[in-house]
């Protein structure tokens, strides 16, 4: 039986968000749970497409320690404590896998290549590219993300510059953001207290919903939002204004 999420009280016949179809609330106290809620909920798990809800609760299903994609995760967590361990440096970018310059093309690269040429040759049999035009990207050599752009001491990350475009950083909620490393309470050493909070923020795998303190000016909250008085950071330990908890999983600054 599932349970209010404000209250906590068992449900038999729960009221569901219509939007994220994801958050349950009881019909108590005539959906007094549910707009209580409203406030915080619409600007955070609300803001999350109910498509990709289910496809977490699938993928969440079909994870565990026992399955294949659970397996997948443990040795991809082994492999990259291995590199954590022993740093070399990167061939290619983390983010969008493509080498980096000065490294030589991959067999990935030259398959890629030559099925570009097959496809040439069948477009222009076909009327479809004149004698000389082709579908690649370019000659194999020139096709590279350039130099290593970021690289996190800490977990050992490295991505070209594309891939901190926030253009680049995929479907919200549903790709892994190449551009936030795998640290799960910071980005390439800094601190995810210290910004405004951001769906982007996290290892990947899990959002960070800690304590957050940036500086009022430029972070899209007003005074109204941070907390009445000066405390210790749990993240980082500086005491400084903290938002408030009703704010740490805002899907962004400035939604109201």
């Amino acid at each position: 039986m599932r349970h209010c999420h404000v209250c906590k009280v068992e449900c038999e016949n729960p009221r569901q968000c219509s939007q994220c179809k994801q958050t349950i609330y009881c019909r108590l106290f005539r959906a007094e749970c549910q707009k209580q809620d409203w406030k915080v909920h619409k600007r955070s798990t609300c803001t999350k497409p109910a498509l990709l809800h289910k496809v977490d609760k699938m993928l969440k299903k079909h994870s565990g320690p026992n399955t294949p994609l659970g397996t997948m995760t443990k040795w991809e967590e082994i492999a990259w404590a291995q590199r954590r361990a022993n740093p070399q440096p990167a061939r290619e970018c983390d983010g969008c896998f493509r080498r980096f310059k000065g490294f030589p093309p991959t067999q990935d690269d030259i398959q890629t290549e030559e099925m570009e040429r097959m496809m040439s040759e069948i477009s222009r049999e076909k009327g479809e590219l004149e004698e000389g035009e082709d579908v690649s990207d370019g000659p194999l050599e020139e096709r590279h993300a350039g130099d290593p752009f970021k690289h996190c001491s800490d977990c050992d990350w490295t991505i070209c510059e594309d891939c901190t475009q926030f253009e680049s950083q995929g479907i919200p909620y549903h790709d892994r953001p190449p551009g936030t490393c795998r640290c799960p309470k910071s980005n390439f050493g800094i601190p995810y207290c210290t910004m405004s909070p951001l769906y982007l923020h996290g290892d990947g795998r899990k959002l960070y919903h800690g304590d957050r303190h940036p500086k009022m000016a430029g972070s899209g909250y007003s005074e109204n939002a941070y907390e009445s008085n000066k405390r210790a950071c749990k993240n980082c330990g500086i005491v400084a204004w903290c938002l408030k908890k009703e704010h740490l999983k805002d899907a962004a600054p400035g939604l109201v």
